[in-house]
């Protein structure tokens, strides 16, 4: 586990946003569903945005297969 247990992601779009959670589009293409409570500064995001950089979890990402 890294020191600030916070993974850094590159996100191509934010496709989907729900109260509990951000639906992901990966530079790779991949999509992933990821809990808002797992998000840092989840209300700097919202449906639509593309091209962002986002830190999650540690936990969350290894769980996804994203770390």
């Amino acid at each position: 586990m890294s020191a600030s247990n916070w993974v850094h992601i590159n996100v191509e779009r934010v496709v989907k946003e729900t109260d509990a959670a951000f639906l992901l589009r990966l530079d790779d293409g991949e999509e992933h569903w990821i809990p808002i409570s797992q998000i840092s500064d989840p209300e700097d995001y919202q449906e639509g945005d593309e091209n962002v950089s986002m830190s999650i979890t540690e936990w969350i990402a290894e769980q996804k297969g994203i770390a």
